[in-house]
């Protein structure tokens, strides 16, 4: 039977893989991907560069990371909890705060603009379609999921990161009403 092997090394510290992550975040909003530096994220976070190379292999496998630990803060949806149309409203509108109320949104479009970085965000909006997906499948709703899942998405995004504004309650409200009467 083999021995139990112990991990190499100091084991991660994992209130600073945090703070490195949101502190990338806030950089990518404020200086965009070229002129955010893993040196300036280390200062700011409090470590070394090798810290960050320890966890991630480059600027680009941080900045996403960062990206996906942003979207980890939306609070989770349990459809069935209530109705199809408050599930939807409850996605949407946990989407919407974390695009426009922190530098999610802001270090999303820094990123957009890297095209070597294009093949992962695609994955990462995936991850957040999936969110809306369990959604309509739960409530037996997929005739038109994926078109109603655009509309949504797209309205979130244009809205609070194109346009810069945050909508107001009555027009998610009405997107999410006219989805639901066709679904």
């Amino acid at each position: 039977m083999p021995e139990p092997t112990t991990p190499r090394g100091r084991p991660q510290n994992n209130e600073l893989t945090r703070l490195i992550l949101t502190t990338t975040l806030k950089a990518l909003a404020t200086d965009g991907y070229h002129g955010t530096s893993t040196q300036q994220i280390a200062q700011t976070a409090g470590t070394s560069k090798q810290a960050l190379y320890r966890r991630w292999p480059n600027k680009a496998g941080l900045a996403l990371e960062a990206l996906r630990y942003g979207f980890r803060q939306v609070p989770p949806i349990y459809p069935g909890m209530s109705s199809f149309h408050n599930d939807l409203q409850d996605a949407t509108s946990g989407i919407l705060n974390a695009l426009y109320d922190t530098p999610l949104g802001t270090a999303w479009l820094a990123l957009l603009s890297e095209p070597s970085l294009a093949e992962e965000l695609s994955l990462i909006e995936g991850e957040q379609r999936t969110h809306f997906r369990q959604v309509f499948v739960y409530w037996n709703t997929t005739a038109t999921m994926e078109t109603s899942i655009d509309q949504l998405l797209g309205f979130v995004f244009f809205t609070s990161l194109v346009r810069r504004r945050k909508p107001v309650l009555r027009e998610i409200t009405e997107l999410i009403q006219s989805i639901t009467s066709r679904s």
